[in-house]
């Protein structure tokens, strides 16, 4: 293989963000009668935006949420980003290690990556860019913000590898002909992630970052 670049995924990859998300919206859900664990919530909505889990709520659950809904979810969900944020464990060396250069591809925006980067202290760890579903129609699990990534990078499938912990992740870098590392480092991460993220098409699957760094030596680029 000839990889000239590393896209990572953000939320559940670099940084420990997604369990931070499910225990805000469990606690809002369940407030309101929703009788959902974070085992089922894990397995169901990793990856997901707002919109897509209003439809699952809706057509699954039989669930409208209130009006205020959404702008208490994000309040809550400041208060314990602030305080609770973590890097994936492990991964602050990793990044600040590897040699080959990276950018980040995210469903969140280019504002909310940077903040992430900045509190674990790796913004000026990336040495490429920040791709975001906001630059493109759709999110993933579409491949647009990955084909967007090539483009713009001028970069072939071939000379990139991914690194993706989500379903919606791993599908949309392999729509875009990606070779897609699965990380299952995350806390939110349940029993069988890693068999899930092999049937969407991830080529290799990582337990932790020794196992990522492992990978990347298989692949020469670390």
């Amino acid at each position: 293989m000839n990889i000239k670049h590393i896209l990572f995924d953000n939320d559940g990859t670099v940084v420990d963000s997604e369990i931070i998300a499910v225990r805000t919206m469990l606690r809002m859900l369940n407030s309101l009668g929703l009788p959902i664990g974070e085992y089922e919530y894990s397995k169901r909505f990793p990856g997901l935006r707002e919109r897509e889990i209003v439809t699952i709520l809706r057509e699954e659950y039989s669930m409208i949420l209130p009006g205020d809904f959404w702008p208490r979810v994000r309040a809550e969900h400041r208060r314990l980003f602030e305080s609770e944020l973590q890097v994936i464990p492990g991964m602050d060396v990793l990044f600040r290690a590897i040699r080959t250069t990276k950018s980040m591809v995210s469903n969140g925006s280019v504002q909310h990556v940077e903040l992430c980067l900045r509190q674990v202290n790796l913004l000026d760890a990336l040495d490429g860019q920040i791709f975001s579903a906001e630059h493109v129609e759709r999110p993933k699990p579409y491949p647009d913000v990955y084909e967007y990534a090539l483009e713009k990078l001028e970069l072939k499938p071939e000379n990139v590898v991914v690194v993706e912990d989500s379903p919606a992740g791993v599908q949309a870098a392999k729509g875009a002909g990606l070779t897609v590392v699965g990380l299952l480092a995350a806390a939110h991460i349940q029993d069988g992630h890693g068999e899930t993220l092999l049937r969407q098409g991830a080529d290799f699957i990582a337990t932790d970052t020794d196992g990522l760094k492992k990978i990347f030596r298989q692949i020469n680029v670390f």
